[in-house]
């Protein structure tokens, strides 16, 4: 009797603590990356959709200061380098619905497989001047 009332003491405790739990105000979504071109006014990123197709996306630089808030909040990038088999990978933020900030985990040996180079005669000023980034999932 008290091992079957101690079981369903701790099945009711287990199931309830999920009832309490706060819902966060976040969502992240890992995209991982293809390939990485660094540009004067940013990175141009080569990634894999939830389908398999490829897609990219534009970040710039001036993401990654903390001056590129204009209200005080923190900056919309954040760069993580190093050399873990993971990388490269990026992960998106969303704040209630709306785009939040973003971290890019970088190899940071440049002569990577994963980092390419640009034609620096392309002008990518238009697709470099964005708010927040357009992806595809």
């Amino acid at each position: 009797m008290k091992k079957g009332t101690l079981w369903v003491l701790c099945l009711f405790l287990v199931l309830g603590i999920g009832l309490f739990a706060l819902e966060s105000e976040y969502y992240a979504k890992t995209l991982y990356i293809e390939k990485v071109y660094p540009h004067q006014l940013g990175y141009k990123i080569i990634y894999t959709t939830s389908k398999l197709d490829i897609a990219e996306a534009y970040i710039p630089h001036k993401w990654f200061s903390q001056s590129a808030s204009k209200d005080g909040k923190l900056a919309k990038g954040e760069i993580q380098w190093g050399d873990d088999p993971s990388y490269p990978y990026m992960i998106i933020f969303w704040k209630n619905g709306k785009f939040s900030h973003l971290r890019l985990f970088l190899k940071k040996n440049m002569h990577d497989i994963s980092w390419g180079s640009l034609n620096p005669t392309e002008d990518l000023t238009d697709k470099f001047n964005i708010e927040e980034p357009s992806l595809e999932f």
